[in-house]
């Protein structure tokens, strides 16, 4: 957490899946790093496993599902970014892939991340009631404060 000898959050994690609650979380990320001059590490995951279900796709293999869904995640994040972030230097961009939650309690736990800002993530009830929250299991499980931005009405 931040020290209290300085001012703000240096690292901020902010997840991201690139809906509107992705976009609404994105300006609260981007003000807290200018009060604190700190820096964003912006986070996508490319979850392969729900991507790919039941998809048979004979004449590509998965090492190449994986390399193609990674580099449109990339693009799409370098868009994401350069839309939302404009004119912030202080700005970095990860691609993983895993389970999002999993993926990103990993990050809290292995670069001293301030805090985490993350928008509820744009999935359906029926979703969230089978496989749970994204950010309901980071907000339970990680070491630092996350903030949880609700999306814009």
């Amino acid at each position: 957490m931040a020290d209290k000898n300085t001012k703000g959050f240096k690292k901020i994690l902010f997840p991201t899946d690139f809906t509107d609650a992705s976009v609404a979380a994105a300006s609260y990320a981007l003000m807290l790093a200018r009060q604190g001059k700190g820096r964003i590490y912006v986070l996508h995951v490319v979850d392969v496993s729900r991507e790919a279900a039941g998809f048979y796709l004979p004449h590509l293999s998965f090492e190449k599902l994986d390399k193609e869904l990674k580099a449109s995640a990339s693009e799409m994040l370098k868009n994401f970014c350069a839309k939302q972030f404009k004119g912030f230097k202080g700005v970095d961009q990860h691609i993983l892939v895993g389970e999002p939650y999993k993926e990103i309690l990993k990050v809290t736990k292995g670069s001293d991340i301030d805090l985490v800002v993350m928008g509820t993530f744009g999935r359906t009830r029926v979703d969230r009631l089978l496989f749970g929250s994204t950010t309901e299991r980071v907000m339970r499980r990680a070491e630092c404060p996350v903030l949880v931005i609700p999306p814009s009405k």
